[in-house]
């Protein structure tokens, strides 16, 4: 019994076995260890937090998908149904601070 890597466990393949690039972006931020200060997967492993917003949209989000739209980048986001998570923490909710749950 072999073991799939998360990333196919969590998205359905389509048929060709392809997946979108803008998954496979995410992917390869949410593994590259040198931007780990803005995007990095939770302690739990479940859902992934954008830090620093705006220097994640000015300098990451160009590199990867040449724009810096984060309302753009949060709609594609929706659009393969990830949300963002609202948690209190610490007396106030995640979403006041600059750093984003999905």
């Amino acid at each position: 019994m072999s073991l799939l890597p998360a990333l196919e466990m969590i998205i359905p393949q389509p048929s060709g076995g392809n997946i979108p690039a803008f998954l496979a972006k995410l992917w390869k931020m949410l593994n590259n260890p040198e931007i780990g200060h803005l995007i990095c997967w939770s302690e739990e492993g479940t859902s992934f937090i954008i830090k620093k917003q705006g220097v994640f949209a000015s300098s990451l989000l160009p590199y990867y998908y040449k724009h810096s739209n984060m309302a753009s980048f949060v709609r594609q986001l929706n659009m393969y149904d990830f949300h963002k998570v609202m948690n209190v923490d610490a007396g106030g909710l995640k979403g006041e601070r600059d750093e984003i749950e999905f």
